[in-house]
C-alpha cells in the first residue's frame, strides 16, 4: 500500500523540523528561519488539500454505497 499526500507532508515537516534543530545548534544555518516558516505553511496547506481530497473522496464512495443499497432494496 502506498503512502498518502499527509505521510509524505509529515515526513518532510519532520526533516525540516530536524534540520532547523540542528542549525540552532550550529554556528551557520542551513536555511533561514524566514525559509523555514514559508515551507511550513506550505507543508500545512498541501495537508488541508490533501485531507480535503480524501474527504471528497470518501463522501463520493458513500454516496456510490448509498445509491447501490437504495437500487437493491
Amino acid at each position: 500500500m502506498g503512502r498518502k499526500p499527509e505521510d509524505y507532508a509529515q515526513l518532510l515537516a519532520s526533516a525540516l523540523c530536524k534540520l532547523h534543530a540542528a542549525e540552532c545548534r550550529g554556528a551557520s544555518p542551513f536555511m533561514s528561519d524566514d525559509s523555514v516558516r514559508i515551507i511550513s505553511q506550505t507543508i500545512a496547506v498541501a495537508m488541508d488539500d490533501a485531507r480535503k481530497v480524501h474527504i471528497e473522496e470518501e463522501l463520493a464512495a458513500m454516496r456510490e454505497r448509498r445509491e447501490r443499497i437504495h437500487l437493491h432494496s
